[in-house]
């Protein structure tokens, strides 16, 4: 139920675990959400503005594994709870790049809140 980074550590090794079926997608880091589509067509699987992304990170022992926590019932009386949500790049630096550009966008919208 907690978003904040610091549940990356454990998050990512857990979601590696269920072993769910992994998908080939095209992320577009936009200047006000992040987008998800299908590779192998124009489908959008997810669309999250920055203000539900709660956090963003890579993995400690695989550089090209990053994750991001989403609010996934902000209305909740009870507050919210949050999905990890975990990709792999192609590459160490294309990982940075996405988590700086997430980071990046974090700071755009500040003001859109």
């Amino acid at each position: 139920q907690y978003g904040g980074k610091e549940v990356l550590d454990w998050a990512i090794p857990t979601m590696l675990e269920r072993h769910s079926a992994a998908r080939e997608v095209l992320f577009d880091v936009k200047e006000t959400e992040v987008l998800v589509r299908e590779k192998t067509s124009p489908k959008l699987l997810c669309r999250y503005p920055y203000p539900t992304i709660s956090c963003v990170g890579r993995c400690v022992d695989s550089s090209n594994l990053f994750a991001f926590c989403v609010a996934a019932s902000p209305e909740s009386p009870d507050g919210s709870t949050f999905d990890c949500l975990v990709f792999a790049s192609s590459s160490e630096q294309e990982c940075e790049e996405i988590i700086r550009r997430i980071a990046a966008g974090f700071k755009h919208t500040e003001w859109f809140v």
